[in-house]
């Protein structure tokens, strides 16, 4: 049975009150769960069964039910408390956020692609496909990054149909990778007043809650190919 996954929801969702629909070897499955999956570059969410049990890694089946591995003994039937790592979140959130402002400046200021995304707690980087990528584009995309952050804008989802993203390039940001499908729709994340894109993934509430941010680092992964690498700016 599919589970419902409430952060499509609520990216702020981190606390469910569930029922326990299957139990196999070291993992269960629930009617609903808080927990990220993982995808898009994103991690997935780590957290507890009833602030106490581990929750070590989180999988999904070809029939779109969640398996939250853990050694936490529960009966099929059982209600029990799922909790996600609030500060974990919080901070990968915030990365996924930043990503979205700085693959839509490359796109729409320099023609970059995305092609490749990753985020950890203590930093987020994209790939983009361009051929050069020197001192005064970055500090480009830096100042316009910071100024959408500081703008304030909120940060939104919601879902269309399959048959109308196909009608909307706009909300594409790789050529290659198609965004996942949840019983024939997609979800848009939208950061009003900027930009709007396809995404799965957890944000901030608005842009502001990002904090600024550098590009710290630069990498030449192939001849069409460069990876940029985004960090808070400490306080």
């Amino acid at each position: 049975m599919a589970t419902d996954r409430l952060y499509l929801l609520d990216d702020q969702c981190v606390h469910a009150t569930t029922t326990v629909t299957a139990v196999a070897s070291g993992m269960f499955a629930t009617t609903a769960s808080p927990f990220f999956v993982g995808g898009g570059g994103q991690p997935a969410d780590i957290g507890w069964v009833s602030d106490a049990e581990p929750i070590t890694a989180i999988s999904v089946d070809d029939t779109n039910t969640v398996w939250h591995h853990s050694n936490q003994l529960v009966q099929v039937g059982q209600t029990i408390q799922l909790v996600v790592d609030s500060a974990h979140r919080v901070i990968v959130s915030r990365y996924h956020t930043v990503l979205h402002i700085l693959n839509t400046l490359a796109l729409q200021d320099y023609r970059a692609w995305l092609t490749g995304a990753a985020i950890t707690p203590t930093y987020g980087r994209i790939d983009v496909a361009i051929a050069q990528l020197d001192t005064a584009m970055i500090d480009d995309l830096q100042t316009k990054m910071n100024a959408v952050i500081a703008a304030n804008h909120a940060v939104r989802s919601y879902t269309i149909s399959a048959d109308e993203f196909d009608q909307r390039p706009e909300l594409l940001r790789t050529i290659n990778v198609k965004p996942p499908v949840y019983d024939g729709y997609i979800r848009v994340v939208e950061i009003v007043g900027f930009d709007a894109q396809a995404c799965g993934g957890t944000h901030v509430r608005t842009t502001v809650d990002i904090g600024p941010c550098e590009i710290y680092k630069t990498e030449n992964k192939g001849k069409h190919n460069k990876r940029l690498y985004v960090r808070f700016v400490p306080s």
